[in-house]
C-alpha cells in the first residue's frame, strides 16, 4: 500500500510517486514533468539532509578525539547528540543506498583537520575508513561515549 510506504520509507514514496506522475505526462492537463520533479527533489532534499547531519556529527566526533582543548567539549558532545537525532529523524531506508559512509566520513576528517588547525590542535586523527555503519547510526543504538570508545581503537 502506498501510504504505508509513506509512513515507512518517504525517500523511496517520493522517487516512487515521481516515477507514477512521469507516467502520467500527455494524458491530463496537470504540468505532470515538474510535478514529479518537484515531488522526487522532496526525497532529495531529506537525503542531503540526512548526509549533512552525519557529517556534522561526524565533524564533531573528531573533534572530540582530535583536540585536547577541553573548553568546547560538552558543546561538541551536544553537537554529536543533535546531529545524529536529526539524522535519524530524516532518515528512510530507502537512502541506505545512497549514503556512502566512508565519504561522508573523509569529508569530516578534512573539515575537522581545517577547523581545528585554526586552533593549532593536530590530531590524533582517525582513520579515513569510516568506523561506524549505518545501521547503527539511524536506529539510535551508538551512544556518544560508545562512538569515542571504537574512535580511540581505531
Amino acid at each position: 500500500m502506498r501510504s504505508d510506504l509513506y509512513e515507512r520509507d518517504f525517500y523511496t514514496w517520493t522517487q516512487d510517486q515521481a516515477a507514477r506522475l512521469r507516467g502520467l505526462a500527455g494524458r491530463n492537463d496537470l504540468d505532470v514533468a515538474h510535478l514529479a520533479d518537484e515531488v522526487a527533489d522532496l526525497g532529495k532534499s531529506e537525503l542531503n539532509k540526512t548526509r549533512q547531519h552525519l557529517l556534522q556529527a561526524f565533524v564533531h566526533l573528531i573533534k572530540l578525539l582530535a583536540s585536547p582543548d577541553d573548553q568546547p567539549r560538552g558543546h561538541w558532545l551536544a553537537e554529536v547528540r543533535n546531529q545524529l537525532r536529526q539524522a535519524r529523524d530524516a532518515y528512510s531506508p530507502g537512502m541506505r543506498q545512497h549514503i556512502d559512509l566512508d565519504r561522508l566520513w573523509q569529508a569530516a576528517l578534512s573539515d575537522a583537520r581545517d577547523q581545528l588547525a585554526d586552533y593549532g590542535d593536530a590530531g590524533p586523527f582517525p582513520d579515513e575508513t569510516c568506523p561506524f555503519a549505518l545501521a547503527e547510526l539511524v536506529d539510535g543504538g551508538l551512544t556518544v561515549d560508545s562512538a569515542l570508545e571504537r574512535l580511540r581503537e581505531t
